[in-house]
């Protein structure tokens, strides 16, 4: 199986009574579908598709938040030869519309309210929440190939033209098949979805999930009680989540724990439960386990990197946590932790079939089936993002003598000092991470006036506390090699870091009103 199209073929015709997407819909009712359900759904909006006289290679933009229309819009494109631009559900209008005019879209699928808030809207709408049907032709289907575009992937940044990761069908069926070697599906399992589709990441996890005939549930609302209820009445057995999202989930179950005055106990469970093998330790936290629907199995961690101290909580608690690292040019997985490694301070060792180099710079080079060809028209960026028929990933790591892989950061995070030493801001980060007093923290190089920069640590905290940051930082200054100190702190003020759909730290964004703050404090 070569093509997205053949991998949803063999899957529902394979599966054809068991569940296959299951989505909260309005108050009590849940809407539910079998893979035959989702391949009647697909051919539908597909035979409209053939309707409107669509031609292999157009553009369809998905604008939407994650919903069984989303997938059903998805696989109906790419059946009639379509590529597929996904967007962001809170992409901005700016946005779009730089996206709209790079790829010339015959559609977009979205819902009527985020249509209408558009100010000059130029691509016909098709309505996510009552998508048309016609009558399906499946003879008149054109022959995909391997290589044929199935998605543009564009980057998000916030001036000039965004960049669109041109990704093949080969490119994403060989991804999604070659984590199924590492990341053990059952047809029984369920995930809990949370992150969007628009993310290769959540998209392409989905698509070997379901490719196993395991079912998926989305949740149309992520505030914690409504996740918290999905656990406990669809009985979800694994998640696909970012790193910011276990620190929420944690964050909620140590605010229950000091609002019953156990933190004691549940500092003394933890102590323990390091000590027992990790079958047993899932009965120390029963009552954990029994709010995540009691059949829980694993999580899967991507995104951005899963700080060790949070990913051993978990593991304390007999959840499994799987990390892996992978970028979109990937399609995005490069790496992940096996079902049976416990090693969280590594991302684990290549996927099957997928090839790491580490460059004499210290860059993570990545080459293989999973690897794009390139940029959207944009042969220079293409140029400047390969090395020898290798893509640079922009990342620094390393392998250890097992053939795991470990990610240092990222090349333009990494700070130089006045003496021409480097510090890993995301070392520093780990370190930080440890100490429960802080929610979050983030290490910039700030420059003094006039100065090279110096290591500052970005903090927060709830509620802000100047004596209990400084006594973090004098801890973990003790730990640091001298060039790695901590040189000054600032507490945010804000009740969070500026942040991506995704929940990553938008480093710039962070650095720049570090910067604005700081000279309002001196103008004051």
């Amino acid at each position: 199986m070569d093509t997205i199209p053949k991998l949803f073929y063999h899957t529902v015709d394979t599966f054809a009574q068991r569940p296959a997407l299951i989505e909260p819909v309005e108050a009590n009712a849940i809407r539910r579908l079998s893979f035959h359900m989702l391949k009647e759904k697909v051919q539908q909006f597909a035979g409209y598709l053939q309707q409107e006289q669509v031609q292999p290679g157009e553009r369809i933009m998905i604008w939407s938040a994650s919903r069984i229309d989303w997938l059903i819009a998805y696989f109906s494109s790419l059946l009639v030869g379509m590529t597929v631009v996904p967007l962001d559900v809170n992409s901005r209008e700016d946005f779009f519309q730089r996206v709209a005019r790079a790829t010339e879209p015959r559609f977009v699928v979205t819902t009527r309210k985020q249509y209408q808030s558009l100010i000059d809207p130029t691509v016909p709408l098709i309505d996510i929440d009552a998508l048309p049907a016609a009558p399906f032709d499946r003879d008149a289907l054109p022959e995909m190939q391997p290589d044929d575009l199935a998605e543009l992937v564009f980057t998000s940044g916030t001036t000039g033209q965004p960049k669109g990761v041109m990704l093949s069908h080969k490119n994403i069926v060989s991804n999604a098949l070659a984590a199924l070697q590492v990341v053990h599906i059952q047809a029984d399992d369920r995930a809990l979805s949370i992150l969007p589709l628009s993310h290769m990441f959540e998209l392409t996890i989905d698509l070997a999930i379901l490719s196993k005939g395991a079912s998926i549930v989305y949740a149309r609302s992520l505030s914690p009680d409504t996740i918290l209820r999905l656990f406990g009445t669809e009985h979800a057995t694994l998640m696909v989540l970012v790193p910011q999202a276990l620190q929420l989930f944690m964050n909620g179950i140590e605010r229950e724990v000091r609002k019953q005055k156990k933190e004691k106990a549940f500092e003394l469970l933890h102590r323990v439960a390091a000590l027992l093998p990790f079958a047993l330790r899932r009965y120390l936290f029963g009552m954990v386990h029994k709010r995540f629907g009691g059949h829980f199995r694993f999580f899967v961690s991507g995104g951005a990197y899963l700080p060790p101290a949070l990913g051993r909580r978990w593991e304390n608690m007999g959840f499994r946590v799987l990390q892996g690292y992978g970028t979109t040019e990937c399609s995005p997985v490069v790496s992940v932790n096996p079902m049976n490694s416990h090693n969280l301070e590594s991302v684990g060792p290549p996927l099957p079939g997928v090839e790491v180099r580490i460059a004499d710079d210290g860059e993570i080079q990545v080459r293989g089936d999973n690897v794009t060809s390139g940029y959207w028209q944009n042969p220079e960026a293409t140029e400047l993002a390969f090395q020898d028929g290798w893509y640079c990933t922009g990342d620094l790591g390393y392998f250890d003598d097992k053939g795991d892989l470990y990610i240092k950061g990222r090349k333009k995070n990494l700070i130089v000092l006045a003496n021409g030493l480097n510090v890993y801001p995301e070392d520093i980060e780990n370190m930080l991470h440890e100490y429960t007093e802080l929610k979050d923290a983030v290490v910039v190089g700030l420059e003094a006036e006039g100065k090279n920069p110096e290591v500052h640590a970005v903090i927060l905290m709830d509620p802000p506390d100047q004596a209990k940051a400084k006594a973090v930082i004098q801890q973990v200054n003790k730990k640091l090699a001298s060039h790695q100190q901590i040189k000054g702190f600032t507490i945010w003020p804000e009740a969070d870091f500026p942040r991506t759909h995704t929940l990553k730290v938008k480093r710039q964004d962070l650095q720049a009103q570090l910067e604005s703050l700081r000279k309002e404090q001196k103008y004051a």
